[in-house]
């Protein structure tokens, strides 16, 4: 009789747990598909958006879902855009990836500094490693410094 009640018991707190931990995993499913769909919306196909790498970790008692994503029709190879999404809020962090060239041209700039912002923010987010936008800044600012402005330098 021993053995039954044991078993039982045992049978009920199992079955807590495994009710417990799927519902964690539920929340989660539903923050990443909450973040999938507002980082697609920012591609002009938000249906054909390709994710890769997707994660969630708790921030300020709130979720925020790191990942990759890169639009239906990228070539293998292609370059897969970081993205940083706080659990509730509308507009998510995408970072474009871009490799800092040799040259910016004149009207290129406000998109590149904007871009490194935007790599600064996954940052604090915890998407990407830390010293990640110090290192892409550093280069950013080699080639700025570097440039041309109004036919002068």
């Amino acid at each position: 009789m021993k053995r039954f009640i044991i078993l039982g018991v045992s049978i009920c707190l199992f079955s807590g747990v495994a009710h417990a931990a799927s519902g964690r995993h539920g929340e989660k499913t539903s923050v990443i598909a909450e973040a999938e769909r507002h980082v697609a919306a920012t591609l002009p196909d938000p249906h054909g958006a390709t994710f890769r790498n997707v994660s969630v970790h708790s921030m300020d008692a709130t979720s925020v879902v790191c990942g990759e994503m890169a639009p239906h029709d990228t070539p293998a190879g292609g370059t897969f855009m970081k993205f940083g999404y706080v659990q509730g809020q509308d507009d998510p962090v995408v970072f474009s990836g871009r490799e800092v060239p040799q040259k910016v041209e004149f009207n290129e700039v406000n998109s590149w500094l904007n871009d490194s912002i935007k790599l600064e923010d996954l940052e604090e987010m915890g998407c990407v490693p830390r010293g990640t936008y110090h290192s892409y800044n550093e280069r950013l600012n080699k080639v700025m410094s570097q440039r041309k402005q109004f036919g002068v330098n």
